[in-house]
């Protein structure tokens, strides 16, 4: 019965954006900016790492695996962003903001 219920709420949801334009003004909006959002997704990939870090120093007072936890996901975070610019992947050279 859950089955039926999820293709009923998928049903409902898709009848609705064809009866509004929202879809269309948001795809048409991300292209005329799409500079924009790539600017913004580059300075989240390469200042994420800082936001997780200072949310682990906040966290470590409040919980000490919470604190970990999102200290080791700032460490992560830094080696994924700057794994492509450095000579960390057989020699490659990546793209970096």
């Amino acid at each position: 019965m859950a089955r039926k219920k999820g293709t009923r709420v998928k049903k409902a949801v898709k009848e609705l954006l064809d009866k509004t334009t929202v879809d269309e003004k948001i795809i048409t909006n991300v292209n005329e900016n799409r500079n924009l959002y790539n600017l913004i997704l580059c300075y989240a990939k390469c200042y994420g790492g800082y936001l997780l870090a200072v949310g682990a120093g906040c966290a470590f007072g409040v919980n000490l695996l919470v604190g970990f936890g999102l200290l080791a996901a700032a460490g992560a975070w830094g080696w994924w962003s700057t794994c492509g610019c450095k000579l960390c992947k057989g020699n490659k050279k990546g793209s970096c903001c």
